[in-house]
């Protein structure tokens, strides 16, 4: 086993300038792979999501001031650029940028605000917990009859959405119960060995979010025959 293949995770995963071209969309040709691979597929997932991620209104006078205490940036280049010559392969490094960026950026989404206040700003950003999902997680036996998630305090409804595993919405809904029943219309998207993607953001009277959650993965398990 070469040092590429030992660093390589289980099922010959792609490498991160691979996913990172095919979320870019530079390369559809291997959406077969990422869809069939879990690990490619959580990846790939984490990815968009930081790519995708909006500023909340409550953070744009942070964000403003972080920018401004920032030098100018340097002329675009890949994110895989910066790597140097290494004894150790180059994607070996690339893995681990793309899971600090990840960890990093999905850590500062759910800090409270004092950590990034502005001085002289009156109050900080204030969040409440992050909505906790029950069940259904990781691998099935059947297709889950209900969705089930923790109350979180003040919320007035909870939006509910089931993705692919690349973040392509599926089916959207709200609700003011902690508890989904699988209607005919999410049941025909659970087919043996498909993994999909579901979350559950708390809103306030208003239809602000109050909290959301991670996204939890689940993938029903072939029965016997299939």
């Amino acid at each position: 086993m070469n040092d590429k293949e030992a660093f390589r995770a289980p099922g010959h995963c792609l490498e991160p300038d691979e996913i990172e071209a095919f979320v870019e969309g530079r390369a559809d040709q291997l959406a077969g792979h990422v869809e069939a691979c879990p690990a490619c597929s959580h990846i790939a997932a984490s990815y968009r999501e930081f790519l995708e991620a909006e500023v909340r209104d409550e953070e744009k006078a942070d964000v403003a001031w972080i920018e401004s205490r920032l030098k100018k940036p340097a002329p675009k280049r890949s994110w895989f650029a910066w790597l140097g010559p290494s004894p150790l392969p180059r994607w070996a490094f690339s893995v681990a940028a793309i899971l600090l960026i990840v960890a990093g950026s999905l850590q500062l989404r759910r800090m409270a605000g004092p950590g990034l206040r502005p001085p002289g700003s009156g109050s900080s950003v204030v969040r409440s917990a992050q909505v906790h999902l029950v069940s259904p997680s990781g691998d099935v036996e059947t297709a889950p009859a209900t969705f089930q998630w923790d109350p979180v305090d003040k919320a007035a409804a909870y939006e509910f959405q089931i993705t692919e595993v690349d973040g392509t919405p599926l089916w959207t809904c709200r609700t003011n119960q902690t508890k989904l029943n699988s209607a005919p219309d999410i049941q025909r998207f659970m087919l043996p060995r498909k993994a999909l993607l579901w979350r559950v953001k708390a809103l306030s009277a208003s239809g602000g979010v109050i909290s959301e959650s991670a996204s939890e993965r689940f993938k029903v398990l072939p029965s016997a025959g299939q």
